[in-house]
């Protein structure tokens, strides 16, 4: 029975190492804590995690919605005639690929 307590910084140590549940539930029963003391831990790891995973999906939205709206503008001001095409069919794709991959890792 170990009744110390796993700080925020070690977490954050385990998500930068990219460890996986399983490691980090072997890593906690090797320290000796007990199967409830490990699921909450548990919880709190997948918690960061997610969190982590939906904040870079939001900025991946915006990344692609900014993208998309720069290609919407640049295709109607049609400053350069010859890259029209590559401002509203390349650009316009791309923004949307991104947009939708942020969509995927903020909402999945």
């Amino acid at each position: 029975m170990n009744n110390t307590i796993i700080s925020s910084t070690t977490m954050q140590q385990w998500l930068n190492n990219n460890l996986s549940t399983k490691k980090v539930e072997e890593t906690l029963i090797s320290s000796g804590f007990e199967s409830g003391a490990i699921s909450n831990y548990l919880q709190e790891f997948d918690k960061l995690r997610r969190s982590r995973r939906q904040f870079i999906g939001f900025v991946l939205m915006g990344v692609g919605g900014f993208l998309g709206f720069i290609a919407c503008v640049m295709a109607m001001l049609n400053i350069i005639p010859d890259m029209q095409d590559f401002f509203l069919f390349g650009l316009t794709i791309l923004g949307i690929s991104i947009v939708l991959y942020g969509m995927y890792l903020a909402f999945n």
